[in-house]
């Protein structure tokens, strides 16, 4: 393998990953999309997706049917004390809710019939960056080398320090937690739903729970202290059973969770996206919406942007010119779906409560990134 140059090597299998796999594959680009977990993934872990999506699967031609099949438009928005609610209306669905691994696999499976080289369990050793390829090295000894690097591995990442990318920004750290419980046969009737606990605390945090026909899970999205997160974990989770939100108390699950940074509009603090023969994209850019925190759909958009970019690099001699465009090309067009609505909603939390517009207004920001 080490002797192998593809055009590209992809860190990180998940939505961005895979979607910059698929894209560069479909245009006969030879592709190692590269992770250090197994694949198809097991076990549940619920998400939900925006709508905007579905077109986006489309032009990968993924069959996602039966992924996408859980569409929700009941939503119910709730203040801290349950005592107030409302619900917005949308033209149509809401969203989908659906099964991460679920679609992780459909996605690189899809990848690898394009073409992909898919290696996983592979960790990551070092990354070296020269003047014409990069080089992944493995904890195994082995090595991979491509033409670029598209680094999609995710919010936890450690290697954006491997190709010399600043995280940038010092805002406010967002602590995320979240449990997932699967719900008995007797739900499989169930409508999906959706509910988002708004005002949490002056800082605007959140939780979002949701319904499905196979799994019931509760997030968490705290932008205060991070001593402070699981206190309010346990207690939401608590709060939702008991107000008959929740089909089981899972505040037992939610003290073992763990509770990690999200970069919710992160990319927008980054100076740049782009390293010597590099591309950042996904979560590691800080690709997430931050009105919902939601990163699939932001995820797949950053590499949809960035597939188009490295396969027009590949093609040129001055491939590093080409590849600086996509500080600016994403900038362009996603920019403002990350970024917070333009209002400060912990002030408009009383007319989101008493005024249906309002109501309506905020679930298309929080739902569709639109500005209140």
């Amino acid at each position: 393998m080490a002797n192998d140059l593809f055009d590209a090597i992809i860190l990180g299998a998940g939505p961005a990953g895979a979607t910059a796999a698929i894209l560069l594959s479909q245009n006969d680009r030879r592709v190692a999309l590269i992770d250090s977990a197994t694949f198809p993934r097991k076990g549940t872990n619920a998400g939900w997706l925006n709508t905007r999506a579905a077109p986006l699967l489309a032009e990968l031609s993924v069959d996602v049917k039966k992924i996408l099949q859980h569409t929700f438009s009941d939503v119910t928005f709730h203040n801290e004390d349950f005592s107030k609610s409302a619900k917005p209306k949308f033209d149509g669905a809401a969203g989908y809710l659906v099964d991460r691994n679920e679609l992780d696999n459909a996605l690189v499976k899809h990848a690898k019939s394009c073409g992909a080289t898919i290696l996983s369990e592979k960790k990551v050793r070092e990354i070296q960056l020269g003047e014409s390829a990069a080089t992944a090295c493995f904890e195994d000894d082995d090595k991979v080398e491509g033409r670029m690097l598209i680094l999609a591995a995710g919010r936890a990442s450690s290697l954006l320090d491997h190709v010399g990318i600043s995280r940038g920004g010092s805002g406010s750290i967002i602590w995320s937690g979240q449990v997932n419980a699967p719900l008995p046969k007797s739900a499989s009737k169930r409508e999906s739903t959706v509910g988002v606990v708004l005002g949490l605390d002056r800082k605007g945090s959140f939780a979002m729970y949701c319904l499905s026909a196979k799994w019931a899970s509760v997030t968490i999205n705290w932008y205060g202290e991070r001593g402070e997160v699981m206190p309010a974990f346990i207690h939401i989770c608590r709060t939702l059973f008991e107000q008959n939100l929740l089909p089981e108390n899972l505040s037992a699950q939610a003290a073992a969770s763990p509770v990690v940074p999200c970069p919710a509009s992160a990319a927008l603090d980054m100076d740049s996206h782009v390293g010597k023969n590099t591309l950042v994209i996904g979560d590691a850019g800080g690709f997430v919406s931050a009105a919902s925190n939601e990163g699939i759909y932001p995820a797949m958009w950053s590499a949809q942007i960035a597939a188009g970019v490295a396969h027009e690099a590949l093609g040129i001699d001055h491939s590093q010119d080409a590849l600086m465009t996509f500080n600016t090309q994403w900038r362009l067009q996603m920019a403002d779906y990350l970024r917070s609505p333009n209002t400060d909603a912990q002030f408009l939390l009383p007319l989101i409560f008493s005024n249906q517009p309002m109501a309506d207004r905020m679930g298309a920001a929080f739902f569709s990134g639109e500005n209140i």
